[in-house]
């Protein structure tokens, strides 16, 4: 239920985007995934893995973007995903842009599914007129009964804008 509301939100924001004539990026990136801790019946400490994921970044204004994102990586073998809906603020520096932002979300595992919550940082650089380059460092906790999990996603990725 958690995951269509989520879903919901995204294309409705995207659609209003459109409307507002907004230029929405797509973007795909690759890193790894690095948790901590344990949740559920999967216990991780250290055990790095690849994290990939795909994102639209939505400027509601030039300096506030929303970017709903969905990664996927594995965790004690099980493939997991999170889809987040992060808020991020960007400081423009002529072809750079910095960025920090607040990042909620779900995150499944197998059987499991807990929210987590975290905060995002990076740039990105104009490449060419509709293509940026951008790296971004996110770091989350999970929250699943009692239990807690952090996982730390360094990625370098493309943006598309249109």
């Amino acid at each position: 239920m958690k995951e269509k509301i989520i879903v919901s939100a995204a294309v409705l924001m995207i659609a209003c985007a459109a409307f507002a004539g907004a230029q929405v990026s797509l973007g795909i990136s690759a890193g790894a995934a690095v948790p901590s801790g344990t949740i559920g019946t999967l216990p991780e400490n250290g055990t790095v893995s690849l994290n990939w994921g795909f994102y639209v970044d939505i400027p509601l204004i030039y300096t506030f973007h929303i970017t709903p994102s969905s990664e996927l990586y594995k965790l004690g073998g099980e493939n997991a995903t999170d889809m987040s809906l992060a808020f991020k603020f960007i400081v423009p520096l002529g072809r750079w842009r910095l960025y920090a932002g607040f990042v909620p979300g779900l995150t499944a595992v197998s059987t499991v599914t807990s929210p987590h919550v975290g905060v995002s940082g990076g740039f990105s650089l104009d490449l060419v007129s509709n293509i940026d380059l951008f790296a971004q460092l996110t770091y989350k906790v999970l929250f699943y009964e009692e239990a807690r999990m952090s996982v730390a996603h360094p990625n370098l990725g493309l943006l598309f804008t249109f």
